[in-house]
C-alpha cells in the first residue's frame, strides 16, 4: 500500500516537473498543450501554438500524428537544407510534400525573402497548410500530387496518417477509401511556375520519390541547386543506388546523419 502511494506521488512529481520545465521552442502553455497529446489521442479539435521567435503562430490537429510532425520539423529539423548549401538571400524553395505547412512556415523564418511553393495532395493537410502559411508573403500551396507524369493518382485515405502514399494497385480492403487526385511531374511544375532555378528542393512524398528518381526524365535536376530527399525505405535498404542517380546529375551526394533514410545533395558547379 505504501509502495503504491509512493509510486503515485513520484509520478505526480515527475509530471509537475515536466510541466514546469521550459522548452526551447514553445511557451510552458504550448508545451502543456502538446504534452496532453498521446498516441491514443485522436480528437477532431485544433490547438494553436506559437513557436518562440516566430512572427505568426501555427495550428495543428489535436492528435499524435501532428504532434510528431511538430517534433521532426521544428525540433529535429529534418527538412532543412544541408549546411553546405549556399542559398541566395531571396531563394526559390520548392517543398514537395508540404503536409500541414510547418516546413514552409519554418523556411519563412529562416529565409524571409524566399519565394516558397509547396505541393500537398491530401486536401485536409492542404487546407491546414494554407492556414499556417497564409500570412507570409510569396508563399503558394498547391493541392496536387507529385508523380512521374501529368495525370491522376490515387491514395488510401486511412486514418491517423500524417501523409499519404500513392498506391499502384487498388486494395480490396473495404476499410481503405481511395481518393483520386491530379498529379504533375517535376518538369511541368517548374514550367507552370516559370522556375529557371530552384535554390532548394525538399522532397518528402511517401515513397513516390523512388519512381521519380528512377524515371527516364531527370532534366529537372539541372535547375536545382540543393536537395533534401527523404527516401521511404526500410532501414536495412541501401541508399547507394539513389545516391548514384543524383550524383550523375552533377551533385555532391551524401546521407543525412540525422535521418536514417534521407539524402542530401548540393550541386558541385554553380549554374
Amino acid at each position: 500500500m505504501f509502495a503504491s502511494a509512493l509510486a503515485q506521488l513520484k509520478k505526480k512529481i515527475r509530471n509537475l516537473k515536466n510541466v514546469l520545465t521550459g522548452h526551447p521552442l514553445f511557451s510552458r502553455y504550448d508545451k502543456y498543450q502538446l504534452d496532453q497529446i498521446n498516441r491514443e489521442t485522436n480528437y477532431k479539435k485544433y490547438i494553436r501554438l506559437k513557436p518562440k521567435g516566430w512572427k505568426h503562430g501555427i495550428t495543428i490537429r489535436q492528435n499524435f500524428v501532428d504532434k510528431d510532425v511538430v517534433f521532426y520539423v521544428l525540433q529535429e529539423q529534418y527538412h532543412l537544407p544541408p549546411t553546405q548549401a549556399i542559398l541566395r538571400s531571396n531563394p526559390i524553395i520548392l517543398d514537395l510534400g508540404s503536409n500541414i505547412g510547418l516546413t514552409v512556415a519554418h523556411m519563412k523564418q529562416l529565409y524571409p525573402l524566399a519565394k516558397i511553393i509547396g505541393y500537398e495532395m491530401n486536401q485536409e493537410n492542404f487546407l491546414l497548410a494554407v492556414a499556417n502559411t497564409q500570412k507570409y508573403p510569396d508563399v503558394q500551396i498547391v493541392n496536387t500530387a507529385v508523380w512521374i507524369e501529368d495525370a491522376t493518382v490515387s491514395y488510401a485515405n486511412a486514418a491517423n496518417f500524417d501523409s499519404y502514399a500513392i498506391v499502384s494497385e487498388v486494395n480490396n480492403n473495404e476499410n481503405s477509401q481511395l481518393v483520386t487526385v491530379p498529379c504533375l511531374q517535376l518538369s511541368t511544375i517548374l514550367k507552370n511556375h516559370n522556375l529557371d532555378f530552384v535554390d532548394y528542393l525538399k522532397m518528402d512524398i511517401e515513397g513516390a520519390e523512388v519512381a521519380i528518381l528512377e524515371a527516364s526524365d531527370l532534366s529537372w535536376m539541372q535547375k536545382v541547386g540543393a536537395m533534401n530527399i527523404e527516401m521511404h525505405l526500410d532501414k536495412e535498404e541501401d541508399l547507394t543506388h539513389f545516391k548514384l542517380i543524383i550524383q550523375q546529375q552533377g551533385f555532391k551526394v551524401w546521407k543525412d546523419d540525422k535521418h536514417w533514410s534521407s539524402i542530401f545533395a548540393v550541386r558541385e558547379v554553380a549554374l
